[in-house]
């Protein structure tokens, strides 16, 4: 965690203009940061293959898909319906908070370096962050679909956000 932590920290310290005297640095880091992140995921998945799948059950695997699904998706739509928002909106930011994307991958891979995960445990959250974040996309068309089912009309509303994805092509 203190590498994250520090390296968070002087990301912030680092002045925003372009023009600046760091700018050729943070050039250079971030050059480098593009051409190493695939070697970041290759070595996250050798350490999945060649450590975590022996050991690993699937009831591990599914529970912790399900916990984490459900549990980020289930205090998303609790948190948006305390604030006064309507179902189909709460079940929006549900499915949205399960996006967990590039820092719970980066995270997860500290965890396992460092020895605070074991492999089994790695490879269910590994499999949970990636299998929720390919499942927000479908989620969100399933809310939407039902909310034209529900109020037809809103295909006819100009500026919403189902009649843009219907001209898409994307909902129908």
């Amino acid at each position: 965690m203190t590498a994250i932590i520090g390296a968070v920290l002087a990301g912030l310290a680092l002045p925003d203009r372009a023009d600046g005297p760091w700018a050729t640095a943070v050039a250079s880091v971030a050059r480098w940061g593009r051409a190493l992140l695939p070697v970041f995921f290759v070595v996250s998945g050798l350490t999945v293959l060649t450590k975590g799948l022996s050991g690993t059950s699937v009831t591990l695997v599914v529970l912790t898909l399900l916990l984490g699904t459900v549990g980020k998706a289930g205090g998303g739509y609790a948190g948006a319906r305390l604030a006064g928002h309507g179902r189909l909106d709460s079940l929006r930011v549900g499915a949205l908070m399960n996006t967990r994307g590039l820092t719970e991958l980066i995270a997860l891979q500290v965890g396992v370096s460092a020895g605070i995960l074991t492999p089994p445990v790695y490879l269910a959250y590994l499999v949970m962050a990636l299998a929720s974040t390919a499942l927000t996309g479908p989620g969100l068309q399933l809310i939407d679909r039902a909310e034209l089912r529900r109020d037809p009309l809103l295909l006819a509303a100009p500026g919403s956000v189902e009649a843009r994805a219907s001209a898409k092509g994307d909902l129908l």
